[in-house]
């Protein structure tokens, strides 16, 4: 009982001093900020537009009011090729990247923890089928496939979502797997071994909590990609598809040399939001290495 207790303030030490670290990272805290936002005003979208993202807005006259600017429409970024307010359709963009990037990174870790805790923990034929799974993934370029597959199913932002999912699983799955080949050595894991604790029992309650330090890393640097890599698809037309808004198909209809040049406000915003939005993660991410970095704590 004594022993249970002093482990439980060890973790807590453990997560406080952590916190400590994380918080004096100036990049990671602004990266928090910057993600909290694009996250608030996403869930708020609804609360905060004025103009309906999908209906082109007219004038006093009837005609459809398209590629004006802000000063000329009265909107705060004008509006884009069919008339449509281009900061309702930013906000409600906010709402699919990152959905897609939670839910695609989602996926991703469960089946990569899941394959590699089996894999590292039992070894043997088991550890090489997966593995040799995980070589067969890895020989075919990521996008391509993600590509290729969504070719061929129906483009939409459910199937985006399980495709990404399915397809990025590999690296978190090689990870959970060194992971657990270090852990599994360690004498709390030997001891709940000898003492008859079933193998389910030994990978979620002793080893798997143990490695959720490199697991939760990996997964905030997956959703800056999963992020990056909808916004490809939308923007190569194989992934959400219109009139839905999403960062990557807002490029997509600003692609003419006559928008690039001349109507920044269509572009401009959408771009900078996937930048922000990528580089925040990389910062959190960076921030949460050196956090739970056990070489950080003196």
């Amino acid at each position: 009982m004594g022993k249970r207790v002093e482990n439980k303030k060890k973790n807590i030490f453990f997560q406080s001093d952590a916190w400590k670290r994380f918080s004096k990272n100036k990049l990671a805290l602004i990266g928090t900020t910057v993600i909290l936002i694009m996250i608030l005003t996403a869930l708020f979208a609804p609360l905060i537009v004025v103009n309906d993202p999908y209906v082109s807005l007219k004038s006093e006259t009837g005609s459809i009011i398209k590629n004006m600017s802000p000063r000329e429409s009265g909107t705060i970024l004008g509006t884009d090729s069919v008339g449509r307010d281009e900061f309702s359709r930013l906000l409600y963009a906010a709402r699919v990247s990152m959905s897609v990037g939670l839910v695609a990174v989602g996926i991703s870790t469960i089946i990569g923890v899941l394959l590699g805790a089996v894999s590292g923990y039992f070894g043997g034929k088991i550890d090489t089928i997966i593995m040799r799974c995980v070589d067969v993934v890895n020989c075919f370029p990521v996008m391509f496939l993600i590509i290729i597959i969504a070719t061929i199913l129906k483009p939409s932002i459910y199937n985006i979502m399980i495709i990404m999912g399915l397809c990025n699983w590999t690296a978190t799955a090689r990870l959970v797997r060194g992971e657990i080949l270090r852990v599994r050595e360690i004498e709390y894991v030997q001891a709940a071994v000898s003492l008859g604790a079933s193998d389910y029992l030994i990978i979620f309650s002793h080893i798997i909590p143990n490695v959720m330090a490199p697991i939760i890393v990996e997964a905030t640097m997956r959703m800056a990609y999963a992020i990056l890599t909808e916004a490809s698809l939308s923007y190569l037309g194989v992934g959400v598809q219109l009139p839905t808004a999403s960062w990557g198909n807002m490029l997509m209809d600003a692609n003419s040399i006559a928008t690039l040049t001349s109507r920044p406000w269509q572009w401009l915003p959408a771009g900078s939001c996937i930048l922000l939005a990528v580089l925040s993660i990389n910062f959190i991410g960076d921030g949460l290495r050196d956090a739970f970095d056990s070489k950080q704590k003196k």
